[in-house]
């Protein structure tokens, strides 16, 4: 009887041993925690140092707003972003005609949730030694499609206004206020708690519009571009 508990409680032991290593590789196992999809953003964490119940507890939707400001990050829920962007503008279509020059825009982002923001852009670009430019006012929806490490892919989808200029001669320029839509991915990178750098590949498509000149001529308007760009910006 007593060989048979002394044998009972070595496999309990062994178990217990066997269940202790498999959590401990478990816990260190990179793969096992990589972050994903569905994993939890950076600015989601309890503040640093908590060490209670409280910092293991599940994933809000949308934080309080005073949790938000403790753990301020760029496109946190409740943040406010600001970025100036520079970088290319490629013209497409009938605009081919004109040649590509460098663009820029402000950006204005405000978090929402954890995986959407409201987004809004004012950008101008010149071509063609000023021969046709480009003004723009947009709005959109932004979608965090990820969160790893301190890296972000998002996507882009929205409306706006879009004033092209052009000069028909010297005496006469078309320049009417047309509607438009924009889409396109991007990615940002976390500098520091404010900080952030990115870039953005977008497509425009502006709605065409005939315009009549004063020679009694019709002009259309409109057209596509993309535009690539980087910026940088931050986050209060």
């Amino acid at each position: 009887m007593r060989k048979e508990s002394s044998m009972l409680s070595v496999r309990k032991t062994n178990l217990g041993a066997a269940a202790l290593l498999f959590s401990l590789a478990f816990a260190w196992n990179p793969s096992a925690q990589a972050a994903s999809w569905s994993g939890k953003p950076a600015w989601a964490n309890s503040p640093a140092g908590s060490g209670s119940a409280e910092s293991v507890a599940p994933r809000r939707t949308v934080p309080s707003y005073s949790d938000s400001r403790s753990n301020l990050s760029p496109f946190a829920p409740e943040s406010n972003n600001v970025s100036l962007a520079v970088g290319q503008v490629f013209l497409m279509g009938d605009l081919s005609n004109y040649s590509d020059s460098i663009g820029a825009e402000v950006h204005y982002s405000y978090g929402v949730s954890e995986m959407f923001a409201f987004d809004s852009s004012f950008g101008y670009s010149s071509h063609s030694d000023g021969k046709y430019s480009m003004t723009t006012l947009l709005t959109g929806l932004r979608a965090n499609l990820s969160w790893y490490d301190k890296v972000v892919p998002y996507a882009i989808f929205g409306l706006g206004f879009y004033k092209p200029s052009l000069e028909v001669d010297s005496t006469e320029t078309v320049s009417p206020v047309l509607f438009g839509l924009h889409l396109g991915p991007g990615v940002d990178l976390q500098l520091t708690r404010n900080l952030f750098f990115g870039a953005g590949l977008t497509f425009h498509d502006i709605f065409g519009s005939s315009q009549k000149l004063a020679s009694g001529k019709l002009q259309s308007m409109g057209g596509t571009y993309t535009t690539f760009l980087i910026h940088a910006g931050v986050t209060f």
